[in-house]
Order: C-alpha cells, then sequence, then structure tokens
C-alpha cells in the first residue's frame, strides 16, 4: 500500500521538526555546562588564581561552546537534508 507523496512529505518534515527539538535540547544542556565553565573561570578570578590558569579556564570554555555549537550545526543540516531528500525520492518513486 503506497502512500500518498503529500503524506510522506509531511512525515518527513515532522520528523525533522522533532529533531531539531533534540537539537535545542542538546544545545541547553552545552549551555549549562558553559554556564557552569564561566562560573568556574570567574571563581577563579575571584580567588585571585594566577594568570595562566584562567587563561586555561577560558580557553576551554570558549572550545567547549565552539565545539557544541558547530556540532549542533553540523548534525541539524546533515539530518534535515537527508529527511526531505528521502521524501523527495519517495514521493518521486511513487509517481512512476
Amino acid at each position: 500500500m503506497s502512500q500518498q507523496p503529500d503524506t510522506i512529505l509531511r512525515k518527513s518534515l515532522d520528523a525533522v521538526d522533532l529533531h531539531r527539538k533534540r537539537m535545542v535540547g542538546t544545545l541547553v544542556i552545552a549551555g549549562i555546562f558553559t554556564l557552569i565553565a564561566f562560573h568556574r573561570l570567574g571563581e577563579a578570578f575571584r580567588a585571585g588564581d594566577d594568570v595562566r590558569r584562567m587563561l586555561q579556564l577560558s580557553v576551554m570554555t570558549l572550545i567547549l561552546w565552539t565545539a557544541c555549537l558547530a556540532f549542533v550545526f553540523v548534525v541539524q543540516l546533515t539530518v534535515m537534508t537527508k529527511r526531505i531528500l528521502r521524501a523527495i525520492d519517495l514521493s518521486s518513486r511513487d509517481g512512476e
């Protein structure tokens, strides 16, 4: 039993929306970890740690944030593209 092309496309787009919600959740978790890292950096600053320690903490915080954002961006684009292309492929096969 074949489905209508609109139904296939709608299901694929719903799956993309679900994946986007998961990515937002991942971004929130990454933000929490980054805030924790910034908090540790602030504690090191208030405690009067040496500049080297504070520089290490700040660099690690920025690396963590950049890596998380890059991960979210790349995974989101890849999954979204795959699902939309799969839906288009399936709908074109039904038309043959």
